[in-house]
């Protein structure tokens, strides 16, 4: 099973809050087009979250969102994402497909995550599908790769 950020971080006792929110509307590249199962070039919601605790940010969320799901892009994003989804636009999060690597911090990524460009990032690219294995989100998310830990559990 797969939680929300939020909930993940809630469950190892650590508060998360958002450091910035960004919304925006923004033409499909041909990673988030293929990604999202739509055309090239076609309006999808980009929402950046730079989040964290009360000592700074230790991730960075790019989130683009396929069209069926809704967004106007008024909506209050410092609400669980999942929670509005769901309870806002009756599309539940139900598969997550990742990809994990490390990577060396770019500028903007590394600036935004209080780095040095070239220090190491956990890098997960994660397509989020619902129960009918649509896909709903494409996210790319930059973890800080001395404050993150990537645990599985995997059972024979």
């Amino acid at each position: 099973n797969w939680l929300s950020f939020s909930d993940e971080m809630h469950n190892q006792g650590v508060e998360s809050i958002n450091h910035s929110i960004k919304v925006s509307w923004v033409n499909a590249d041909e990673d988030v087009a293929l990604s999202l199962g739509i055309e090239q070039e076609k309006r999808v919601l980009r929402l950046e979250r730079l989040r964290g605790t009360g000592t700074g940010p230790f991730v960075y969320f790019i989130s683009y969102f396929h069209p069926r799901v809704g967004f106007t892009g008024k909506e209050d994003f410092s609400r669980h994402l999942y929670e509005i989804m769901e309870q806002d636009y009756h599309t539940i999060p139900s598969i997550s497909r990742e990809k994990i690597s490390a990577v060396s911090a770019k500028a903007e990524i590394a600036k935004k995550l209080g780095l040095k460009k070239g220090d190491a990032v956990l890098f997960r690219k994660r397509i989020v599908c619902d129960p009918g294995n649509r896909p709903v989100e494409y996210n790319l998310g930059y973890y800080r790769g001395d404050s993150f830990t990537y645990e599985i559990d995997i059972r024979r």
